[in-house]
């Protein structure tokens, strides 16, 4: 099925025709969006990407990942290290392997 409406890049979401300006169609950022702060609509748009990574990342996605697991934001910093622990565990030392089958 087709979405309906404009996707803006702040909020992740598909909005109607009318809740965007005239700037906003070509910046894809509705008018609730548009009045929140820069710093704000950075962050949101920093978590929007972070959620809507896809599972195999290219390399550009990846370094653009792990960028992002520096951020000065902690809601980013700490989103971003979920994510990338999630595509990438912590390897399991040998010595704890051979402990569990004991």
């Amino acid at each position: 099925m087709k979405k309906r409406g404009h996707y803006c890049k702040v909020c992740g979401e598909y909005k109607a025709n009318e809740k965007f300006s005239s700037k906003g169609h070509a910046a894809h950022i509705c008018k609730t969006c548009a009045a929140l702060p820069p710093e704000k609509q950075a962050e949101e748009m920093t978590l929007t990407q972070l959620v809507n990574l896809p599972w195999r990342l290219s390399k550009g996605q990846l370094s653009w990942l792990r960028k992002r697991m520096k951020d000065r934001r902690d809601t980013v910093r700490a989103l971003a290290t979920e994510q990338y622990e999630m595509r990438f565990p912590p390897r399991i030392e040998l010595d704890e392997l051979e402990d569990d089958f004991e």
